[in-house]
């Protein structure tokens, strides 16, 4: 299909946007946004959304396979995404805001679960991300055995890309990456610069959920966005995170709704490593890599 690769090119859809940087979706370097915490995959992509631009991409030469896309899980518990680019030699990119609840981009590892074993795979690797200490679960249909464990973590300073809102942003200073949903735990005024020196460019009220980009470094406020465009910031005592599970999907930066920025940021990346044994002894393991974006969780193949 003529829009499954060539030049640089964004697939917007309500649950997420594919963007190829510069690039053919051949190319190895090839890079897919998932908008929305990877447990939002389970939902939003169950209801319809992002993967299915992608669906139909059938491979020439080593681009995306007819069934490239894998195995999806819904039901609000967990969600897999088998997805292979170049033969499983390329980087997937999936963006994902909060928590990972229930996603992962997996290949060959899926083809030997049950659904009911992909979800527990899926909620091993939320686990082992939060705690950092391995899992170990059982595909209870198929009686295979699963370990779950982070086997590399790593803390990189870069510019990332950051949609922003440049009527109301006044400046981004160095951020610690977030990319999750908050809730305001009180009414309050959000500032264009982290201080209440800047001026005032909107406000929140109580209970009111927004998408935290991250952290100033060094400071207590939170660089905020809506619409995926950042808007703000807000001082960190007035939000708290919302828990994984109710964690939103985020609304794709409509056009025209924001400019975008390069933004130094502290990013924080994770190597998740899964081996599943079948009954037969055969052995089947499986390696990605999640790292925090302003609009979430990036994954890619480790």
């Amino acid at each position: 299909m003529n829009g499954c690769r060539g030049e640089q090119r964004g697939i917007s859809r309500s649950w997420g946007a594919l963007q190829t940087q510069g690039m053919g979706m051949n190319d190895s370097k090839t890079t897919m946004w998932v908008r929305g915490p990877i447990k939002a995959l389970t939902m939003g992509v169950a209801a319809g959304g992002l993967v299915f631009a992608l669906s139909g991409c059938e491979t020439t030469g080593g681009g995306f396979e007819s069934d490239s896309l894998g195995t999806l899980i819904g039901a609000g518990t967990g969600a897999l995404l088998g997805s292979r680019i170049g033969g499983g030699s390329g980087r997937i990119v999936a963006g994902a805001a909060g928590a990972v609840v229930g996603g992962l981009i997996g290949r060959e590892i899926a083809r030997h679960l049950s659904q009911s074993g992909q979800q527990q795979m899926a909620t091993a690797n939320q686990r082992a991300l939060d705690t950092g200490q391995t899992q170990v679960w059982e595909d209870p249909e198929t009686g295979a055995r699963g370990e779950t464990a982070v086997s590399e973590r790593s803390t990189r300073q870069q510019q990332v890309q950051v949609s922003v809102k440049r009527d109301r942003v006044d400046e981004i200073p160095p951020i610690d990456l977030i990319g999750a949903t908050y809730v305001a735990s009180t009414g309050s005024n959000v500032r264009g610069g982290p201080g209440t020196d800047y001026r005032s460019v909107g406000s929140l009220s109580s209970g009111q959920r927004v998408q935290v980009v991250g952290k100033v470094q060094g400071s207590d406020w939170y660089l905020i966005s809506e619409g995926g465009a950042a808007n703000g910031f807000v001082s960190s005592s007035l939000l708290r995170p919302v828990p994984a599970e109710q964690q939103a999907p985020v609304t794709p930066a409509s056009s025209g709704g924001g400019d975008v920025m390069l933004v130094e940021a502290s990013q924080t990346c994770n190597v998740n490593t899964t081996r599943v044994t079948q009954p037969n002894g055969e052995v089947v393991e499986d390696r990605i890599r999640i790292c925090q974006g302003p609009d979430g969780y990036v994954i890619e193949e480790a």
